[in-house]
């Protein structure tokens, strides 16, 4: 249907303006030709307007609005058959002319009963300012030409000054109507009908104002000379038509409703008035030709145009602004919202497929919450820079808010090409950060998805990409999007594992040197999966921890660990425990939790070691609390892999340390020099001055057992005394005469 009436439209538009420039018609010809289209024209608006009044799926100010602009085309109607019959096209006062000028205020409630947008985020000042910056330019151009000059002729009657005003104002009223609809913003679905009457009644106008303009030449009543006027009026007749058409097609789902950053125009009419006021004065003067006015008018000009683009400058300042977000220099919702309008406009238009993808950050909370907001910031920021690296030029990325983030991509072409940006950010996301001197590595929940060619909802394909993103946050229980399908996986089956019996604690003695005897052991978690087997801690701790299903497993492994080894004190054996706790752990009433399993376990607090690593945020209230809380309560904290990580003093004087674990990458240059023994003796040094105790750890040889004692230490553990084990080898281990008793019985 839209090809039909276009075709049709245009191929009769052609022939009219065709045989009114170029067909030699006499007046008379001109005058029947022009108001026999006028009258087509006008009847197939009516009939239009009519049945897009009739719409229920419009809004009802748009129904409204739409019965009134009907009626409007039903007085030019009957204008156009008053002046075919009376040939009176150019003369005035005719028949006509009455039901004319009744156009005005019937088009005029029209217009401004067109449903709003809400006023646009406008104020009322600036909109009446720049409704009257509009209509002050347009009056200053009929003036010039058409008002003016026939005041001036002295010699012109009553008639002629009277249908040199009537028009005019008529015209300015019309003028108002649209300005005012123009800068407060129109609805969107209301949006491009909008703009082609306005359009239309630009050139209704101008065949108005030159008709003033001849008039004014010639000096008298009578007819005029059939000119251009009646092509501008039948461009703007027929622009009416298709507004109408398309205000039809768009309450019948045809036609995209977007939004577009055109409004940008709309802001700019103010200044295209002031500009053209300009010109015509300029030309004014020229045309008096006294110089000193000539100078004046063209230093005003000069000075306003140089205002007038300062206010052009600002006005684009002032959109990026509104449009960007202030963070990341990303789109924000706004422009993401604009940039997706337009490209499924386009789609429909080329029948190139258009993608959104959806993102999420995962542990951004955590960030923000152990290393401060200005980390928060700074890892937003550098997601940002990892989208704009994976996608292309074209593509519009933004941010939605807090830690969401937005892609537009453009001219896609298939799901083939929107899955390979995924792969590029994966990629990017692989590379860890540094925030803080604290190694980050920043993972988020992706989806995807794209329109087919032609789809013109935006609302449809964001829910779409939406539904994506959170199944695949579900999927993998927020684990660990972006990496492999191994990893997925695997962080949706580490929740429920303990409660399924899948995970194990295995026990590392740690023995008193230089006797060897057992005094502690660490806590150590193993996962026997049912399909996978045994899953090395280095695979999955990572994962748990990013996933946040650490909390769970450390729980059960804290109220594991001391129900066992309860048990052995029982037994007579003096064992301290010692349970590494994950910084996500460290939050949240952790403390509470860790006194509440002593209590139901009956271990004591004061053979409790908890062992955290110096990725523990030491910025964070929260955590340190927590830690003191502990110690208060008795339980001894544990630098775990001291002198690995950073800022490792600065712990030292913070936290409420007791004992330091010398990391094994130390101890594994112990060769029997002083080079290989520097580090270590330095560790062991500063414990003895903070009179702290020190736990060597990974101890492999009995050469490094021994050069431990020489140095000083009195703890170690390590696979020379004894690898992690489950806790019945680990008894037999403990309570070697009861187990071969138990045997030989």
């Amino acid at each position: 249907m839209t090809k039909v009436f276009y075709g049709m439209a245009g191929t009769a538009l052609a022939a009219v303006l065709g045989a009114l420039l170029f067909g030699q018609l006499d007046s008379d010809g001109i005058q029947r030709v022009a108001g026999m289209s006028m009258i087509v024209f006008d009847l197939a608006s009516a009939t239009f307007a009519i049945r897009t009044s009739r719409r229920g799926d419009l809004h009802p100010g748009t129904r409204r609005a739409w019965r009134w602009i009907a009626a409007a085309m039903g007085t030019l109607v009957i204008a156009s058959v008053s002046f075919a019959v009376f040939k009176s096209w150019s003369s005035f006062p005719a028949p006509g002319d009455v039901v004319r000028l009744a156009f005005v205020p019937v088009m005029l409630t029209g217009l401004l009963t067109l449903q709003r947008r809400g006023g646009g985020g406008r104020s009322r000042h600036k909109t009446l300012l720049d409704v009257g910056t509009v209509v002050a330019g347009g009056a200053m151009v009929m003036w010039y030409f058409a008002v003016g000059p026939l005041l001036d002729d002295g010699h012109s009657s009553g008639a002629a000054v009277l249908g040199a005003l009537a028009y005019p104002i008529g015209d300015l009223v019309l003028l108002f109507g649209v300005a005012l609809v123009l800068t407060q913003g129109a609805d969107p679905s209301v949006r491009r009908p909008l703009r082609l009457m306005a359009i239309a009644l630009l050139f209704e106008i101008s065949g108005n104002i030159y008709l003033g303009f001849l008039r004014a030449q010639a000096g008298l009543v009578g007819a005029i000379p059939a000119s251009w006027q009646f092509a501008c009026w039948v461009i703007g007749h027929s622009l009416i038509t298709v507004a109408a058409f398309e205000q039809f097609r768009t309450a019948r789902g045809e036609a995209p409703v977007t939004g577009s950053d055109r409004e940008r125009v709309v802001n700019r009419l103010p200044y295209l008035s002031i500009g053209l006021a300009l010109a015509l004065l300029t030309g004014a003067a020229l045309r008096a030709g006294r110089p000193s006015w000539i100078g004046l008018v063209l230093g005003s000009v000069a000075l306003t145009g140089f205002v007038v683009a300062r206010q052009i400058v600002a006005l684009r300042e002032n959109h990026e602004m509104a449009v960007t977000d202030g963070l990341t220099g990303l789109a924000n919702r706004s422009r993401l919202g604009d940039a997706l309008g337009r490209a499924l406009a386009r789609s429909s238009r080329n029948g190139r497929a258009v993608g959104v993808l959806l993102a999420d950050l995962n542990g951004f909370k955590e960030v923000n919450d152990t290393l401060g907001h200005a980390a928060g910031d700074r890892m937003l920021v550098e997601f940002a820079g990892m989208l704009r690296r994976s996608v292309l030029g074209s593509d519009v990325v933004g941010r939605l808010g807090g830690d969401e983030f937005a892609v537009v991509l453009q001219d896609i072409g298939s799901r083939a090409n929107a899955e390979a940006v995924i792969r590029r950010l994966r990629r990017e996301m692989e590379l860890p950060i540094m925030i803080d001197d604290v190694v980050v590595r920043i993972r988020a929940a992706v989806g995807i998805a794209v329109a087919e060619p032609g789809a013109t909802n935006a609302d449809a394909l964001l829910r779409r990409a939406d539904e994506a993103m959170y199944e695949n946050k579900r999927r993998i229980k927020s684990g660990v999007p972006g990496g492999t399908e191994e990893e997925e996986a695997l962080a949706a089956g580490l929740w429920g594992a303990a409660e399924r019996g899948e995970l194990r604690v295995h026990y590392q003695p740690v023995v008193e040197l230089p006797t060897g005897e057992i005094n502690g052991m660490e806590a150590l978690v193993r996962w026997e999966h049912p399909e996978r087997g045994t899953i090395p801690p280095g695979v999955f701790i990572p994962i748990a921890e990013k996933t946040g299903a650490i909390e769970e497993i450390g729980a059960w492994v804290l109220a594991e660990a001391c129900a066992q080894v309860a048990q052995w004190r029982a037994g007579g054996r003096r064992l301290h425990l010692g349970v590494n706790a994950s910084p996500r752990q460290l939050t949240g009433g952790f403390a509470d939790r860790v006194i509440r399993t002593l209590a139901e376990t009956g271990f004591p607090a004061t053979e409790l070691i908890i062992e955290v690593t110096e990725s523990v945020q030491v910025e964070n209230p929260a955590v340190v609390a927590e830690l003191h809380l502990l110690h208060g309560h008795g339980v001894r904290i544990a630098l775990d892999d001291f002198g690995t990580g950073y800022s490792t003093l600065r712990y030292l004087t913070q936290l409420p340390i007791d004992i330091l674990k010398i990391d094994q990458s130390f101890v594994a240059v112990l060769n029997g020099t002083a080079n290989g023994a520097m580090v270590t003796d330095t560790v062991l040094r500063l414990g003895r001055m903070m009179n702290l105790t020190t736990i060597a750890e990974g101890v492999e040889s009995a050469e490094q057992a021994t050069e431990l004692v020489e140095l000083g230490c009195r703890s170690a553990q390590g696979y020379h005394f004894a690898r992690p084990m489950p806790a019945a080898e680990l008894t037999a281990l403990l309570y070697p005469a009861e187990v071969s008793s138990a045997a030989t019985s």
